[in-house]
């Protein structure tokens, strides 16, 4: 065979060569897009198995709450506050009576700084209410100070509780809280006080806790007209216009918490 016919066959060779790796070439091309689609579709199952367990789960959680809804007490919290000084040189002065129609208002007056240091308590009343439908045993704390022990507290259905709190300032500070509700910005806080805080666990592995808080705000002294150095216990509880915001017992919102722990496991996992 000449050299001519060498050539001719070598370039056969070539060309075949060449065409069998483009063949390879696609094939492994078209492996590959057929790989990536396989794996996106993986992907998209597993994407669809994730989101049915979770809206099953969700649908679960729903339920759950729904049940545990039907049976929590309907508790209602009501707050009501009158105040009396405190004052260890002196007795005790009513503010506000029990009865509410009397509304008696002590002519106590303090001047500062003479009496910075003498305390005022405003003091109230909170009364938990239990609308059914089941027995409710929850804790709860009357003190401002938090330091203070929990009590237990049993309201049967269809029964209510009624619970002493109050909050003790000096006058000073009294004086300082009716500047901020005035807009000064220098007066440090707290300015609100829970005074009041209740916690129901609803019982069993899955369940919730309910809380329920009673805040107090303002001041419980007013200034004397006439004498800018001289204050007095405010009238709380008075539709009148007054010159500074006067004490007041606020309920808040009630939280409700769901939970479920596994047997035997105190702690609880939030759902």
């Amino acid at each position: 065979m000449n050299s001519t016919s060498l050539e001719g066959a070598s370039v056969i060779v070539s060309i075949i060569a060449a065409a069998i790796s483009a063949v390879s070439a696609a094939v492994v091309a078209w492996q590959a897009v057929q790989t990536r689609q396989s794996t996106r579709a993986a992907i998209d199952a597993v994407d669809v198995a994730r989101a049915e367990l979770s809206q099953g789960e969700a649908l679960r959680d729903d339920a759950l709450k729904a049940h545990i809804d039907a049976e929590m007490p309907r508790v209602t919290v009501t707050a009501y506050l009158h105040a009396e000084v405190l004052d260890p040189a002196e007795s005790p002065a009513s503010i506000f009576v029990e009865d509410r129609s009397r509304d008696l208002v002590t002519q106590t007056e303090y001047v500062l700084p003479r009496d910075s240091s003498k305390l005022l308590r405003a003091k109230g009343t909170v009364t938990v209410i239990n609308d059914g439908p089941r027995f409710m045993e929850a804790q709860y704390r009357s003190d401002s100070d938090p330091s203070t022990r929990p009590l237990d507290l049993a309201v049967p259905p269809g029964e209510s509780r009624t619970i002493e709190v109050s909050r003790t300032e000096t006058v000073g500070r009294w004086v300082e809280l009716a500047g901020w509700a005035q807009g000064d910005t220098s007066v440090e806080g707290p300015y609100e006080v829970v005074i009041f805080s209740m916690s129901y666990r609803f019982p069993g592995w899955v369940g919730a806790v309910e809380e329920h808080r009673v805040i107090m705000g303002g001041t419980a002294v007013e200034p004397v007209e006439g004498n800018a150095s001289a204050w007095r216990p405010a009238q709380l509880n008075s539709s009148r216009q007054d010159p500074v915001s006067p004490a007041a017992l606020m309920p808040q919102p009630f939280e409700r918490h769901y939970f479920r722990n596994a047997p035997d496991d105190d702690v609880m996992s939030w759902f």
